[in-house]
């Protein structure tokens, strides 16, 4: 009975290339570039197993049996059992990480990923690629950073959606501020802003969406943000879609990650011991993620004694002053108390600095003033009868038609005039 044997492309090449050998139709150093060997040696023990076995010997000997580097099966359960219960949802690299961590098992990204795509708890993302064009990171540190706000369930069950407001390095992808906010407004804004100006100093620039909050296209003079940093000497730049800011955009997929599954580990419930865990987090994250600048230059600037973060991180609005000193806010009149300044702050424009807590103060300049409230509008105005409609309205003027004699050429010509006319 005729003998069938398996072979692959490559082992059916091999066969071809060893009997042009053996039929001396090539020398052993070409039949060793062909089959993309080493050494002559190679070759001489392949035309050896094939002179003895046929083309039999030259099948792979390791054809149907485990390969030596296999993992044993009780390890891969084990680690199956792990990550099946603990940490379903992690990605392969997350979730090879917290193996070793907090079990000091250690395996591959790779193997675990395999794994876990036979167990169904890993799909790999493929999404439709657009192709835009590149944009290369900016030189120095500071030269540019990407803000924007990601609204997610970060507490998972264990809190309400809310937003976290990113601020990250566009030259060296450095996370430098993050904050928790329960949606994305200005305060939240304000409070990362001050704490990477509180660390690193005044970037250059600002990259940021079209949010109500920078402008947009029709409200830039008007936004209370886009104020602040000009205060603070940075500019705003708008990006005009996502994908232009993508940096940002895919630190806020990486967080949605891992912070999520960093702050489940920790039991964190609360926006509060949320935002006191981030500045460990950050630390973490840049360790990991961060590049090297290719300018070892900070952009920087520092923030000297001459910018009143207190002051600049407010809301501001402006308020003419009446000539008995007085102003109206929300509803209310306050007087100022500046008695030397009378003549000085007749009609003139004061700035009103409001804090997130509802209290405020005033400046004229740079001079901060005192005032008190004098009294509250009425919300709800007294509907009046007709006899106090009567008592307050203006009386009504009626004005004479074009034929009335008062209109007549001469009627209100004084009588001496007339006199005058007739010569007495």
């Amino acid at each position: 009975m005729q003998e069938i044997v398996e072979m692959s492309k490559k082992e059916l090449d091999r066969v071809y290339v060893i009997r042009k050998l053996v039929d001396k139709q090539i020398t052993q150093r070409k039949a060793a570039k062909l089959l993309g060997l080493k050494s002559d040696r190679q070759v001489r023990n392949l035309v050896i197993r094939f002179m003895e076995q046929g083309s039999k010997g030259l099948v792979s000997k390791q054809r149907g049996k485990p390969s030596n580097r296999t993992l044993d099966r009780k390890f891969k359960k084990r680690v199956m059992v792990l990550v099946r219960e603990k940490y379903p949802d992690f990605g392969p690299t997350f979730a090879a990480e917290k193996l070793f961590e907090y079990h000091s098992i250690k395996v591959s990204n790779e193997t675990l990923r395999k794994w876990m795509i036979e167990e169904h708890l890993w799909i790999s993302r493929k999404k439709r690629s657009r192709s835009y064009p590149l944009r290369p990171r900016r030189d120095f540190f500071g030269e540019l950073i990407q803000i924007d706000a990601s609204h997610h369930l970060w507490l998972e069950d264990r809190g309400m959606k809310c937003a976290l407001i990113v601020f990250i390095d566009d030259a060296t992808g450095k996370i430098t501020s993050l904050y928790f906010c329960a949606s994305e407004c200005l305060q939240g804004y304000f409070s990362a802003l001050e704490i990477h100006v509180k660390k690193y100093g005044r970037p250059l620039s600002f990259y940021s969406d079209r949010h109500a909050i920078f402008g947009g296209s029709d409200r830039i003079h008007h936004a209370q943000f886009i104020r602040a940093i000009k205060e603070l000497g940075i500019e705003s730049i708008l990006a005009r879609s996502p994908q232009a800011k993508g940096r940002v955009e895919r630190v806020n997929q990486t967080l949605q990650d891992r912070l999520i599954k960093e702050l489940r580990l920790r039991n964190i419930s609360t926006l509060e011991d949320a935002n006191r865990y981030l500045p460990e987090f950050i630390e973490l994250f840049n360790k990991k993620f961060s590049k090297e600048p290719r300018g070892q230059f900070d952009a920087h600037r520092p923030l000297d004694s001459g910018y009143d973060l207190e002051r600049i991180l407010t809301r501001c609005e402006t308020r003419t002053v009446s000539k008995d000193l007085s102003f109206s806010f929300n509803s209310t009149v306050y007087q100022i108390l500046e008695n030397t300044m009378i003549n000085r702050l007749k009609n003139k424009k004061i700035e009103i600095r409001q804090k997130h807590n509802g209290t405020f103060k005033i400046f004229y300049d740079d001079k901060e003033l005192k005032y008190v409230p004098v009294m509250e509008y009425v919300s709800e105005r007294r509907v009046l009868d007709h006899k106090e409609k009567l008592a307050w309205e203006p009386a009504k003027t009626s004005h004479p038609g074009l034929n009335h004699p008062w209109k007549k050429y001469g009627y209100q010509i004084p009588l001496s005039n007339h006199l005058k006319r007739m010569g007495m």
